[in-house]
C-alpha cells in the first residue's frame, strides 16, 4: 500500500516557528518544551505506523493521515483512516514507552518510564468516541450509513510493556503494538466479506474526508501570553545567532561572522504566517525583517508565490497551506530560559 510521507501538523510546526522566533534567554521553558516534546513524539510515533502499513502488500486500502472534522460544532482529530470498500478504520496512535497499567475500575492508563508515572486516559475511550462522532459526520455529510466503523488503538513502540491485571478481554481485541496492525487488517478483511461501496466512490468518499479535513491552527500569542519584547529583532543568523541580518544587494548577510543567505526572508516570513497572523502586507513586511525599501519588499513577497488580494498598500499576501511548509524545520538551541510560562 502507498504511505506518503505525513507531513508535520500545524501544531509542531508552530512550536518550532516559536522556538526560532523566541530570544535565545527564552527558549527553554519547561512547560513549552514539554508540550514541544509531547507533540514531537506523537508525529514520530505515526511516522512509525504509516512506515509499518507501507509493508502491507494489498492494494486496495486507501489511507489519510491526521484528519480533523467538524460533527455538530465540535472537532475530532484521528490520526489515520483507512478505507476500504468493506469498513473503515481509525487508528489512534501512542508513542507510549516504558511500561503501561491498564486499570479496569478507573477506566485509565498509568505509565511508568524513567521513574516517572503519569495517568492518561483510556485511548479505547478516545478511539470509541471517534468512532460515534465518526459515523454521525458521514451520516449528515454523505448519507452513507451501511459501511462499517472499525477502530484500534495503536502502540507504536514494540518495547512498550502493556500490563493488563484483571485480564479485560476487549484490551486486546482493541488495544495493539504497531507490529501487528497488518495481521489486525486481515482479520477485519476477514471479518467483513461484503462490498458495501465502489472503489470509485470509495475514492470520492476520500476526496470528501480531505476536503473536509480542518486543521487545528494554535494561538500561541494568545495561548502563552506573548509579547513583541519575546521575539528576535529582524531575521537571526542561522550560523551564529546574532540579529539582525541585512540586506545587500539581493543577498542576507551577517555583521557578526559575515554568513550569507540569499533565502533568509523565506523562513521569517513562514514564522510570521504561522505564529503572528496568515496576511501579511509590504509594509507589514518590512518590520518584521527590518527593511526600509518597499520596492525590496514587494520583489521579495512576490518571489515566494504567495497567494495575494487587494492593490497596492492594502494589498496582502496569505499563508500558504499547511502542507506546503518546510519539513526541514529545525529548533535552535534552547538555554535556560527567564521566560515564564503558568
Amino acid at each position: 500500500m502507498y504511505i506518503p510521507q505525513r507531513t508535520k501538523p500545524l501544531t509542531l510546526l508552530c512550536y518550532e516557528a516559536l522556538f526560532r522566533m523566541l530570544k535565545e534567554k527564552y527558549r527553554y521553558n519547561k512547560i513549552l518544551n514539554q508540550e514541544y516534546g509531547h507533540h514531537l513524539a506523537g508525529y514520530l510515533g505515526e511516522r512509525q505506523i504509516d512506515y509499518k502499513l507501507g509493508a502491507y502488500p494489498s492494494k486496495d486500502l486507501l489511507y489519510i493521515q491526521g484528519l480533523r472534522l467538524k460533527n455538530n460544532n465540535r472537532f475530532f482529530q484521528m490520526d489515520s483512516v483507512l478505507l476500504s470498500t468493506k469498513f473503515l478504520l481509525i487508528l489512534e496512535i501512542k508513542n507510549w514507552k516504558g511500561e503501561l497499567t491498564f486499570n479496569q475500575e478507573t477506566n485509565n492508563i498509568t505509565q511508568s518510564y524513567q521513574n516517572i508515572e503519569k495517568s492518561y486516559q483510556n485511548p479505547l475511550l478516545q478511539v470509541q468516541t471517534h468512532e460515534v462522532q465518526f459515523i454521525e459526520w458521514l451520516q449528515q455529510a454523505t448519507q452513507l450509513q451501511s459501511l462499517p466503523i472499525e477502530s484500534l488503538a495503536v502502540i507504536s513502540d514494540s518495547t512498550t510493556i502493556l500490563k493488563n491485571p484483571n485480564n479485560a478481554p476487549h484490551l486486546y481485541n482493541k488495544l495493539i503494538y504497531g507490529d501487528n496492525i497488518i495481521p489486525k487488517i486481515k482479520e477485519l478483511k476477514d471479518k467483513y466479506s461484503r462490498h458495501v461501496i465502489t472503489k470509485d466512490n470509495l475514492k470520492k468518499l476520500k476526496q470528501t474526508l480531505i476536503q473536509s479535513d480542518n486543521p487545528l491552527h494554535p494561538d500561541f500569542i494568545k495561548q502563552y501570553r506573548l509579547s513583541k519584547d519575546y521575539f528576535v529583532n529582524g531575521i537571526p543568523c542561522e550560523n551564529c545567532g546574532h540579529s539582525p541580518m541585512h540586506r545587500y544587494y539581493k543577498v542576507w548577510r551577517c555583521d557578526h561572522c559575515d554568513y550569507r543567505d540569499q533565502f533568509a526572508h523565506v523562513r521569517k516570513i513562514l514564522d510570521y504566517f504561522l505564529l503572528i497572523q496568515r496576511t501579511i502586507t509590504n509594509r507589514e513586511c518590512r518590520k518584521l525583517l527590518k527593511i526600509e525599501s518597499p520596492k525590496t519588499a514587494y520583489y521579495i513577497l512576490n518571489s515566494m508565490n504567495l497567494k495575494r488580494t487587494g492593490r497596492n498598500s492594502a494589498r496582502k499576501y496569505h499563508a500558504p497551506p499547511p502542507n506546503q511548509y518546510p519539513q526541514d524545520s529545525s529548533v535552535p538551541n534552547k538555554k535556560k530560559s527567564i521566560f515564564s510560562i503558568t
